[in-house]
């Protein structure tokens, strides 16, 4: 069930902080986004947000200036990740 998705994304959170960590040096930064649940094809289209609308944390971080480094944003902002 649900504990895959879970575990999934608790993984990709913290290979983010460590990638943080790890290309700081460089000026790199590294941060990772959910889009929330939307109305797609992996959910059947049973998500109550549009597609366009979960893009959004993506292309906010795309386009940030002054940006973090190690977060996971979530509707628009950094989110701790026992939240969602």
């Amino acid at each position: 069930g649900r504990s895959n998705y879970g575990m999934s994304k608790l993984a990709v959170i913290v290979a983010t902080r460590i990638w943080a960590k790890e290309e700081a040096a460089n000026g790199i930064s590294v941060n990772c986004c959910c889009p929330g649940y939307c109305d797609t094809d992996m959910t059947s289209h049973r998500g109550s947000r549009p597609p366009e609308e979960g893009a959004k944390n993506a292309v906010m971080l795309a386009t940030m200036e002054n940006i973090f480094t190690g977060q996971y944003f979530a509707n628009y902002e950094v989110n701790d990740w026992l939240e969602t």
